[in-house]
């Protein structure tokens, strides 16, 4: 590392994470850049998810529990770096991300490119062995589904993005109106001032929620999410917590 090389500023939203946010720390801790801050968001948590930013090294931020738009707004206002990294807390991230994102910004010498998003792969951990094959088709269909929509005004980024904190400064943070689909209105935004573009290096991405809930039910809220959006610019549901222990990576 030198001096010229961009602070990365890792927000990490989370309320009673522990079974999952160590995976994600020990990925952050792993990685071979080495330039980054922990941003930890808790609205305090009643389990050891604060006890366990804090191990890593995170600054944990407390605020009330609202929604995932407040949480990464706080985040985000205690940030110090030129890129944002904007994770959700059951992630794992291959160890080459952060240094790939920086190259991906360094490169693009105009500034055209305002957000970068690892490649999404299937994380086995909170799924039963009888879904797997099940969740892989649909990781494999939302990782074609991101690469073409990136090419569109309404990206579909969410769960584990880098941001040029000079866009967010353009496009404005996150509605915290919107409790799901906040993702969708925001990068639509953020979309006008530049592109988005994929790594080759990935990331481990939970479907525990669509697990517990199901396919069906997940995809509709989020359906209905956007139709709101789309009409009032605001849409309020707040998903049951999804807690569980002891289940196989």
């Amino acid at each position: 590392m030198n001096h010229e090389d961009p602070l990365i500023s890792i927000v990490i939203p989370a309320y009673n994470e522990e079974e999952y946010v160590e995976d994600l720390l020990r990925s952050i801790k792993a990685q071979t850049y080495k330039n980054y801050e922990i941003i930890g968001v808790d609205s305090y948590s009643t389990d050891k998810t604060k006890e366990i930013l804090e191990k890593y090294g995170a600054k944990v931020v407390e605020t009330p529990k609202s929604n995932i738009s407040f949480a990464r707004n706080a985040g985000i206002n205690e940030a110090r770096g030129s890129i944002i990294g904007l994770i959700d807390a059951d992630y794992i991230l291959d160890k080459k991300v952060f240094q790939e994102v920086v190259k991906v910004f360094d490169d693009d010498e105009k500034g055209s490119i305002v957000c970068v998003e690892p490649k999404p792969r299937m994380s086995r951990k909170g799924l039963r062995k009888r879904d797997w094959l099940k969740f892989k088709m649909l990781n494999f269909s939302i990782y074609l589904y991101k690469k073409a929509s990136f090419r569109t005004l309404v990206p579909a980024a969410y769960g584990c993005d880098f941001l040029r904190v000079s866009a967010i400064d353009k496009a404005g943070v996150f509605n915290e109106e919107i409790d799901v689909s906040e993702d969708k209105e925001f990068y639509a935004r953020l979309r006008r001032y530049g592109a988005f573009k994929m790594l080759k290096s990935g990331v481990k991405v939970s479907y525990r929620r669509h697990a517990e809930e199901g396919l069906l039910k997940t995809w509709f809220i989020y359906f209905i999410s956007s139709i709101s959006i789309f009409f009032t610019g605001r849409f309020k549901f707040h998903f049951r917590a999804i807690r569980k222990k002891n289940r196989a990576k």
